[in-house]
């Protein structure tokens, strides 16, 4: 796992008004910490501040197995005040908070691989 040094403050500056918003506090801790992360296998790459890019409507800041992108939905706070987390391509809401990306999302992915990007499914 390569965590990447804290963005700075006006990284993460730059990043709020490039947004038009402030970041929501979770969001800001997190890059305030570690400015991206890389875990090679299972992969796994969280976008450093500077690298977000809108896609499909929303903000892509994460990439699972190399092809999955996940954004932030800048359109509105959720009832957490934070931004729901969806998949970038089919718009699957994939949790509505930071803490449960990385309590729940990154530990299912790390742990046992699965496919959080999706509708979870029972193995037949």
């Amino acid at each position: 796992m390569d965590f990447h040094p804290p963005a700075t403050p006006g990284a993460l500056r730059a990043l709020s008004e490039r947004l038009g918003e402030p970041l929501p506090p979770q969001v800001e801790w997190f890059w305030g910490a570690h400015d991206g992360l890389v875990i090679q296998e299972p992969r796994l790459h969280i976008l450093a501040c500077g690298q977000w890019a809108p896609v499909n409507g929303l903000m892509h800041f994460a990439t699972f197995d190399d092809t999955h992108r996940l954004g932030f939905d800048l359109r509105r706070r959720n009832e957490a005040d934070q931004w729901d987390i969806l998949n970038v391509e089919t718009g699957f809401r994939v949790t509505l908070t930071m803490a449960s990306f990385w309590s729940n999302k990154v530990l299912a992915w790390v742990d046992k691989r699965r496919a959080v990007w999706a509708p979870w499914a029972p193995p037949a």
